[in-house]
């Protein structure tokens, strides 16, 4: 048998080393006598062999740090999202002032999920570095020259120069414990000056401008039982109208905000946002039972039994459209200031 290649630039980019006192070089390292039985792969495999719990499958990565599924169904579902969501924002994928004649050169996507963002943005600006970062292993093999994946954790500290002219973070709800201290402040100090920062947040709870949503609406109870669930996780579900404030307190300038409204089904008149609310209802559809099934498990007590009875109940909420309701897309993007030249007195 052939031994097996080293291990490429791109492989060892993904991983931190240490530089232990065995690795001096008066040091002498021991052969293993059976070369074969673990190599570069290993490390690979094991983050791509998913836990696997209620019929579903989780990143295995830091596992209990993202409560919602990564298989087939989910990866399926999240394409459909980012579909709806570039249709909402009339075809853009960002709305930070970037452009073929103002293009970036180095862009940072958080919580990149299947990668489809990063992707475009690769194709849309050749000449950028397109860096994704994820929990799971879940992006296409095959991916434009200048877009480059790698498995790591957004909650820890980011092991990335303060290079960036654009970090982005897309429908990132439940990932984060506290979004401001370690999503948007770490953004701002791995951006170099003039950079941008946008986030494109979907607010779960939903709105209604004609009064027809009632109190007792399911969607709104099972949103309230996801947040308080969250919350005992330590995760945030409701960030949305706190993005805009957050990135001035950081110290973001020239912030932005554009809200759009999402029908939760085909309730519009207007024909296209009827087609968008019907996919978006198609969207939630599939994304149910994930969302649910772990959180409400392990910090509601439920049982899976349990949690998929009562989402019959939410599932026909999703379908009624005599009820007028929407949930609102916040992006925010905003700006590192430029560093001021001073001169010596």
């Amino acid at each position: 048998m052939e031994p097996p290649p080293p291990p490429s630039r791109a492989t060892l980019d993904s991983f931190q080393f240490t530089f232990e006192s065995y690795l001096d070089d008066s040091a002498r390292i021991e052969a293993d006598p059976n070369p074969h039985d673990y190599d570069s792969q290993s490390l690979s495999e094991s983050i791509a062999r998913f836990q696997e719990r209620f019929g579903r499958t989780y990143n295995s990565y830091r596992s209990g740090s993202y409560h919602f599924p990564n298989d087939p169904t989910e990866n399926e579902r999240q394409e459909e999202q980012y579909d709806i969501l570039k249709m909402v924002m009339d075809g853009r994928n960002y709305l930070a002032p970037f452009s073929a004649e103002n293009p970036p050169t180095k862009i940072l996507d958080i919580g990149t999920g299947t990668g489809l963002w990063a992707v475009e943005m690769g194709d849309e600006f050749p000449s950028a570095q397109i860096i994704g970062t994820d929990l799971s292993p879940i992006q296409p093999a095959f991916v434009p020259p200048n877009v480059r994946f790698f498995v790591e954790d957004a909650l820890e500290d980011w092991d990335f120069p303060a290079d960036f002219d654009f970090i982005h973070t897309r429908v990132t709800l439940g990932s984060w414990e506290d979004m401001k201290s370690q999503i948007i402040q770490r953004a701002f100090d791995h951006l170099k000056p003039g950079g941008w920062f946008e986030a494109q947040e979907v607010m779960i709870t939903p709105g209604c401008d004609d009064g027809t949503m009632p109190d007792t609406y399911d969607w709104s109870q099972w949103v309230k039982d996801l947040v308080s669930a969250g919350r005992l996780a330590h995760r945030q579900l409701d960030v949305g109208e706190q993005i805009a404030p957050w990135l001035q307190e950081v110290g973001f300038v020239n912030v932005h905000e554009a809200t759009f409204k999402i029908p939760i089904n085909g309730w519009p008149r207007d024909k296209y946002l009827k087609h968008i609310g019907m996919l978006f209802q198609r969207t939630l559809m599939l994304g149910l039972s994930g969302f649910s099934v772990q959180l409400f498990h392990d910090f509601l007590n439920r049982t899976q039994e349990e949690i998929e009875v009562s989402l019959v109940n939410v599932r026909r909420a999703l379908f009624d459209q005599k009820i007028h309701a929407y949930l609102k897309l916040y992006v925010v993007w905003g700006q590192k200031p430029e560093m001021v030249q001073t001169g010596a007195l």
